[in-house]
């Protein structure tokens, strides 16, 4: 589609994916669950969906039966892998609920009752006003709690999460303000009788635990993840793993 055509969702598409702007399939397949990488994914797909179905406006685009035969196991193995995706997405966002961040609307008041997104995500007819539907429809279900929109307030709520390790009487620490590349902060934290601190660097997007003063100080890497990964579940749900594993090898 021209830029002129685009639309809301696919703006936000582009949004949330451009951190993955112009990098390799194996890049985004290595980024193990992030928004930007699925946001990146789903762009270049209608990119490319969308370019096939107007070069086929061609009547040269195919030379041989053989040729539109592979396209039509192209067509066909796309919309299996949407099918997959569509139930997976599904998964996901009972995930959100799980954690939290979402009550989502079902048929009835049983949590074991399906969403009731479902049925439109599965039945509508396929089509870019349905697109733009569903994007209104999932858009409209509110966040319990909203997600950071700095590297600070993930410290913060993520702290929150870790509230029975936080070291009692001590606050979170920011240096810098957020735009500054040296925007950092850490939250102490007790483990098994040892400190740690649970620390952001934003300049290089990472995550760590380190249990400074000790001499030589131990670091332990949580990860590397832009802002938009920055959920706090997922770092408390890190945290807590590490310093467990940790312990065990004390």
């Amino acid at each position: 589609m021209s830029d002129a055509a685009k639309t809301s969702w696919q703006e936000l598409l582009e949004d949330v994916g451009e951190t993955f702007n112009g990098c390799g399939i194996d890049d985004v397949a290595d980024s193990e669950g992030r928004p930007e990488a699925a946001a990146w994914l789903a762009d270049a797909a209608v990119a490319s969906i969308d370019g096939l179905t107007a070069l086929l406006s061609s009547l040269w685009a195919l030379h041989t039966p053989e040729q539109a035969g592979a396209i039509a196991a192209a067509l066909t193995t796309i919309q299996h892998h949407a099918e997959q995706a569509k139930s997976r997405l599904l998964d996901v966002l009972e995930a959100m609920e799980e954690r939290g961040d979402v009550n989502l609307p079902r048929h009835g008041n049983d949590p074991d009752e399906p969403i009731k997104l479902a049925r439109d995500l599965f039945k509508l007819e396929p089509s870019p006003r349905t697109a733009d539907h569903l994007f209104a429809q999932f858009s409209s279900i509110p966040l319990l709690r909203p997600m950071p929109s700095t590297f600070a307030e993930a410290l913060h709520q993520t702290a929150e999460l870790l509230a029975d390790l936080v070291v009692p009487g001590t606050t979170a620490e920011i240096f810098e303000d957020p735009d500054d590349s040296e925007h950092q902060g850490f939250v102490q934290l007790q483990y098994n009788g040892k400190r740690w601190r649970l620390f952001f660097y934003a300049g290089e997007e990472e995550w760590f635990l380190d249990d400074y003063p000790q001499k030589p100080p131990t670091t332990v890497m949580l990860g590397r993840f832009p802002l938009l990964a920055s959920h706090p579940a997922k770092l408390a749900e890190a945290t807590r793993a590490v310093l467990a594993e940790s312990a065990t090898k004390a």
